[in-house]
């Protein structure tokens, strides 16, 4: 299960304040190249993008690359696709490419519900979390915080290509906020024209414990932005005879 990342995310989207390389804001804006704009310029952009999805809604994949005390680094074979509207998401979390569980996250008067299916024993549970705010928890909400802290952070790398797209990637670094931070670094790629993430990392240095495993990156790519979803994307779907268990 990806729960790491949620309680990263916040942190990780912590920026520092590296503008360079820029001539006139003026300059630019007429030639249409925001990313060499100052940084208020890349926060405006990507939180107007928002906006326009808010309601629509996104989906994208999660998967987790390992990098290993000898240097070289190994993909997981657990991967997730999630689907994100407003505060409601969704969580299909599958292995070697079998779905293996569904989470529904659902924001209300008593807090968070979170309903679990788990398709490789046929099991169900049920959760509830009364003070669990959908401004920290929800996926949008962090990508809306990220879009904040833009102005006041980010070093921006170059332009590239993702997925076919022409993007321009930015840096984000923990430590530059807080010197008594971890090694947290995420990478943000922009679409160059919707302004929106095409790919977005959280690299970040693993617990005592794993000798094996040094750091971790949680990689969020394939993004599908301003695409209608369907209007049971977020109800939980419970499967005929799945028995409810004990939630840990």
């Amino acid at each position: 299960m990806l729960l790491k990342p949620q309680s990263l995310a916040a942190a990780a989207a912590v920026l520092a304040l590296v503008v360079f390389g820029f001539r006139p804001w003026s300059n630019h804006a007429e030639n249409g190249a925001w990313w060499l704009a100052p940084s208020a310029a890349w926060a405006g952009q990507l939180h107007n993008a928002i906006e326009q999805a808010q309601q629509r809604g996104f989906s994208c994949r999660e998967h987790f690359v390992h990098v290993l005390a000898a240097g070289s680094q190994a993909t997981s074979s657990s991967t997730s696709t999630l689907f994100v509207a407003g505060n409601r998401y969704r969580r299909d979390s599958y292995e070697l490419g079998d779905l293996r569980e569904s989470q529904w996250y659902v924001h209300g008067p008593e807090g968070l519900t979170c309903t679990s299916v788990r398709y490789d024993d046929n099991t169900y549970t049920v959760t509830n979390d009364p003070n669990a705010k959908a401004s920290d928890e929800s996926p949008m909400a962090r990508l809306e915080g990220l879009a904040r802290r833009l102005e006041e952070a980010g070093r921006r790398v170059g332009t590239t290509r993702i997925a076919g797209r022409h993007a321009v990637e930015f840096e984000i670094a923990a430590k530059k906020l807080d010197a008594q931070d971890d090694e947290a670094m995420v990478h943000v790629w922009l679409d160059q024209t919707t302004k929106m993430p095409l790919k977005i990392t959280y690299r970040f240095a693993t617990p005592g414990g794993l000798a094996e495993i040094v750091a971790m990156t949680l990689v969020q790519d394939q993004f599908e932005w301003h695409t209608t979803l369907p209007a049971n994307a977020f109800e939980p779907q419970i499967p005929a005879g799945f028995t409810k268990a004990q939630a840990n």
